[in-house]
């Protein structure tokens, strides 16, 4: 009788530790479904690019526009300059919007960090050789946090 007892206790002690694991699992996959899912509400879609090789990317938070950077390959009117860069943050969501060069240079950004929606950035700018292929990244960021698009290309 007695061992019957330490038998029960050792199963019940068992069917806790199995019962307390898989609680850890179901909340662990719940909170990674929920990361995913976050992530979707985030497209990214690039325009076409110019003869002189300008373009843009607009990102897209539930399917409302929340922010655009321009690339402007050659300087335009109204003392718009070429070979640069800037970025608008459109939505009100707590987010800022970051663009930053990933090709030819590295570490130059254009950011709206810092101020609220609406607001769009000063030109990035900088001398490249005609021709020249650029790629660039557009980011949703908040904090240490960023959610950015593939590295989309034209050219200077």
């Amino acid at each position: 009788m007695f061992k019957m007892h330490g038998m029960t206790r050792r199963l019940r002690s068992r069917f806790g530790t199995l019962l307390a694991a898989s609680a850890l699992f179901v909340g662990g996959s719940v909170t990674v479904g929920a990361t995913n899912a976050a992530a979707v509400d985030w497209t990214f879609s690039k325009s076409a690019v110019s003869a002189d090789g300008s373009f843009s990317i607009t990102s897209y938070y539930g399917g409302a526009v929340a922010g655009v950077m321009k690339w402007n390959a050659d300087p335009g009117c109204c003392g718009i300059p070429g070979d640069a860069f800037q970025v608008a943050d459109r939505l009100s969501d707590g987010r800022g919007m970051e663009a930053k060069m990933i090709s030819p240079a590295t570490g130059r950004v254009a950011t709206t960090r810092g101020h609220a929606a609406t607001y769009v950035s000063p030109w990035n700018t900088g001398d490249l050789a005609e021709g020249t292929t650029v790629q660039f990244q557009l980011c949703a960021v908040v904090g240490i946090y960023s959610t950015c698009s593939l590295g989309y290309g034209g050219h200077a």
